[in-house]
């Protein structure tokens, strides 16, 4: 048990939890026409692309509006409610306002102090990095991978993540931080370079995978930043690359307390790249996944900050809405007991304007989710007082 503030919380339960994707970090596939966004009108594909193609001043109305409506203290009662513990929130790394950007530091303060407010924690996840760190579209840029070519852009990210450390080391809703959101691997960065280098190519010429060496050495001046700005009860949390096993050995518990290894576990990809489309495929390969989580589990506690609903059931979609349910149920019970066998997991995203299975919101309503969110909810809850 861990104490912060007025609130003890149970450190050793999994975790059900949720990210605030396309809230301060956008991201155009998760809108749509029907639900239009910051980028309706335009042909950006990007966040960068949106800022050179909008106005200043068009585009500070559409950020203010859009950071003004789609995050609320509703959701975060909504959240509570349904039996969330943890908020996982996606920051751009001028949160600060640095760069020609404008500020959403006010935001990240709202999402801390409505999750005190409604029994929850919030592990703060600087999602993009001056530089790009793996040419996806959720870095803000998309084909472009130089952050760590460049000392200035290590530099600038490890000031951005100690003045979010010395912002919020002493709020009560704190859980962690952190340090980059999905940094490319060869194997990741290729991928990322086929599906979004075509419309950049002078991008991807610059561009290069981040190498483990590289990535590890970051990492490790992130924890002797911050470690002694948070103290020992805040989470510093890694990604790990895709490469779960890789980091058994890194930052050893015995010496480097409350070190999180955060890994993204999208059973549909795995099932996409394995050309499994049956619903007992899938199932299986979330067992196969749980045993992977177990193993890491004995080094670090492993957190899965991304997974969905997404799959490659082949005809599911055709079936009438009380067997599609109850398939859905199944897939979703399977994968919360393969992330329970680690700290749990967080659900991308709270809402999706284009895939109901991405959307937590659009899960509960249709009822394939909250059933074995709630029977199987162990997640750390806050005792008053």
């Amino acid at each position: 048990m861990a104490r912060r503030g007025t609130r003890t919380w149970d450190a050793t339960r999994p975790l059900r939890g949720v990210n605030l994707g396309n809230w301060l970090v956008l991201e155009r596939w998760m809108e749509s026409a029907a639900c239009p966004g910051p980028f309706a009108g335009t042909v950006a594909d990007d966040e960068c692309g949106l800022r050179r193609e909008l106005p200043g001043d068009e585009l500070a109305a559409r950020l203010g509006h859009h950071r003004d409506t789609y995050v609320t203290e509703a959701t975060f009662a909504w959240l509570s409610g349904i039996g969330c513990d943890l908020v996982r929130l996606p920051v751009p790394y001028h949160v600060f306002g640095d760069d020609s950007h404008e500020s959403c530091v006010a935001c990240v303060d709202h999402a801390l102090d409505w999750a005190a407010s409604h029994g929850m924690r919030v592990l703060v996840d600087l999602h993009t990095v001056p530089g790009g760190q793996n040419g996806f579209d959720n870095g803000g840029v998309c084909g472009l991978c130089t952050w760590h070519l460049s000392p200035d852009h290590i530099a600038r990210t490890l000031s951005v993540l100690e003045r979010l450390a010395l912002r919020y080391a002493s709020h009560p809703a704190l859980f962690g931080i952190e340090a980059m959101n999905e940094p490319a691997s060869p194997r990741v960065f290729a991928d990322s370079m086929r599906r979004y280098g075509a419309g950049h190519p002078t991008r991807v010429e610059r561009s290069r995978p981040i190498p483990h060496l590289v990535l590890a050495q970051f990492y490790q001046l992130v924890y002797e930043r911050l470690r002694p700005i948070l103290g020992r009860d805040v989470a510093l949390v890694f990604h790990d690359q895709f490469q779960l096993g890789a980091w058994d050995r890194f930052l050893p518990a015995g010496r480097h307390p409350n070190v999180w290894i955060d890994t993204h576990q999208y059973v549909a990809t795995l099932a996409r790249a394995t050309r499994i489309s049956s619903l007992r495929g899938h199932l299986a390969i979330a067992r196969v996944v749980g045993m992977r989580i177990a193993r890491a589990q004995r080094h670090h506690p492993v957190l899965v900050g991304e997974w969905s609903l997404s799959h490659h059931i082949k005809g599911l979609s055709a079936l009438p809405a009380d067997e599609r349910a109850v398939a859905y149920r199944a897939y979703a019970s399977a994968q919360l007991a393969a992330f329970d066998r680690g700290m749990g997991g967080c659900f991308w995203s709270l809402r999706n304007a284009t895939h109901d299975d991405w959307s937590l919101e659009a899960c509960v309503r249709a009822g394939w989710l909250s059933p074995a969110w709630a029977t199987t909810c162990r997640g750390l809850r806050p005792a008053r007082g």
